[in-house]
Order: C-alpha cells, then sequence, then structure tokens
C-alpha cells in the first residue's frame, strides 16, 4: 500500500488522449468498406454488366449488404457508396470479409476490408436541440432493454482509467431527472417497453437517445416480430419526435460511444 503513490508518479497516466489524439489500441476497426475495382459482382460481357459474385451479400446474417447499389459505371470507384452497407444492419461479424477472402483468391486481400478511423455515418433524426447546451458537462442515463451484456460490458469500460470518460465531463447518472442522454440498449422486449418510455418521460428536454448497438436499432441477431429495436410500430411514432442518434454494431466499441456522446457534447452534429 506505501508504494501506490510511487508507482502511480512512476508509471504516469494511462488514460488515452482521445480526442485529441486518436490513439487507439492495435487491431481498432470501425467500420467495413468494399473497393469495388476488386468486387467480382461486376463483369462486362458482350457490352452489357452481368451479375456474378454475389456470396457476401447471401452470407450476411442481418442482410445489411445490397450489392445491387454498387455502381456498375465503366469508371469504377475505389470505394463503394455508403448504401451497398448498411451501416445501421451491420453488427460487425466479419462473415463477408472471410467469404470474400475465399472466393477473391488474392493473397488474403478480398474486396471488402475492415477500416479504422470513426468517420462512419452517424445519422441523427430530428436534430433540434441548441448546440451549446451540453458544452460543460453531459449526464447520461442507461437502460437496458433486454441485450446479451455485451454492450453494457462496452459502456461500463469508459468508467475504466483506461478511456476515463468523467476527464471529458460526461458522467453516468442513476436518476432520469438529471439526465441529458438516454443511452439505450437491447432489443425493446416487451416487458421493457413501457420502462424505456417511463424513464424517457422523466428525462427534461432538451434531451438526446442514443440507440447503442444492432439490438437496439433493430433487433439485432435476435429480430423477429416481437424484438424489432426502434422499429417497432409502437416507438416509431415516438421516436419521430426526438433526437435520436443511431450507433451501430455488435457492439459498438468504447472509443465509438464516447465519440457519439462527445459530438453531442460539444455540438458537433450535423
Amino acid at each position: 500500500m506505501a508504494f501506490w503513490t510511487y508507482n502511480g508518479l512512476k508509471f504516469g497516466i494511462k488514460s488515452v488522449k482521445f480526442p485529441k489524439e486518436n490513439d487507439f489500441y492495435d487491431g481498432f476497426i470501425s467500420s467495413i468498406k468494399i473497393n469495388e475495382r476488386k468486387c467480382l459482382n461486376l463483369t462486362k460481357k458482350d457490352n452489357e454488366r452481368e451479375r456474378k459474385c454475389r456470396e457476401c451479400e447471401l452470407v450476411c446474417p442481418t442482410k445489411a449488404i445490397n450489392l445491387s447499389n454498387l455502381s456498375g459505371e465503366e469508371e469504377i470507384k475505389e470505394c463503394a457508396p455508403l448504401k451497398v452497407i448498411d451501416a445501421e444492419r451491420c453488427i460487425f461479424c466479419g462473415l463477408c470479409i472471410d467469404v470474400c477472402i475465399d472466393v477473391n483468391g488474392s493473397g488474403g486481400i478480398g474486396a471488402i476490408s475492415y477500416a479504422a478511423g470513426l468517420d462512419f455515418n452517424i445519422r441523427p433524426r430530428n436534430y433540434t436541440a441548441d448546440k451549446k447546451i451540453f458544452k460543460k458537462s453531459l449526464f447520461v442515463k442507461h437502460i437496458d432493454t433486454g441485450s446479451c451484456g455485451a454492450c453494457e460490458s462496452e459502456i461500463n469500460a469508459l468508467n475504466n482509467p483506461y478511456y476515463n470518460m468523467h476527464r471529458l465531463g460526461i458522467f453516468i447518472t442513476p436518476s432520469p431527472r438529471f439526465a441529458d442522454v438516454l443511452l439505450a440498449t437491447g432489443t425493446f422486449t416487451e416487458r421493457m417497453k413501457e420502462v424505456f418510455l417511463n424513464v424517457l418521460d422523466n428525462i427534461p428536454k432538451p434531451r438526446f437517445i442514443v440507440l447503442a448497438g444492432s439490438c437496439a436499432i433493430f433487433g439485432g441477431i435476435f429480430e423477429n416480430e416481437t424484438a424489432k429495436g426502434a422499429e417497432d410500430s409502437n416507438l416509431l411514432a415516438l421516436l419521430d419526435n426526438e433526437n435520436v442518434i443511431m450507433l451501430p454494431h455488435c457492439p459498438p466499441n468504447p472509443f465509438e460511444i464516447l465519440n457519439v456522446l462527445l459530438l453531442i457534447k460539444n455540438g458537433g452534429l450535423k
């Protein structure tokens, strides 16, 4: 115990410098991209485009890939448009990357690959809040509406010394009355919908709702008639009148969660 202070001074601050620096851990990935030049989906035959390979589209468990949205133009682009891969439905399983490598046979590099950075498509809905209202601090109320626990594990990591979200003025609050943001995870099970609505009613406006993870957005791998996430008909009408942000992946990593909360706090959303 007597050496704690000495060891602390010796090893220094271990927290990441993000967002001042993108000091991500080794192997950090945050999105998937398609290189149209390597894609075998379109081949030219008799001056017409013919569909050839759809393996990635078939293997996707959430139907996040739609190859019909590829350009098919003479001047094929290096990177396919975002509409080819629906970021909100992508669970980051990597099956498309594996099958593309097998089909392409290009020495471990296929048309689909992972990408780093936090510039993936974050789309706020009905963004009407004042950009400066949360500038000094941001209080977040988390609610689990029925999940496997993966998203909660990533959220809990934000409290440890490595990410240390408190240094940025972001805090988790147990009371919805003190919250600025409602961070929702899970598939919105029948018994949790009423709880979610009750918590939301107790959060003062202006407020934000962050749907974290694929389950909260559309049901994820559990998607069925009773697990549709925020696409449930009873929730769609309500969320149409709220500031809602979709944060995809299964689960979103701590850097992605922290990035969204910082965008809300600093007024960086568009």
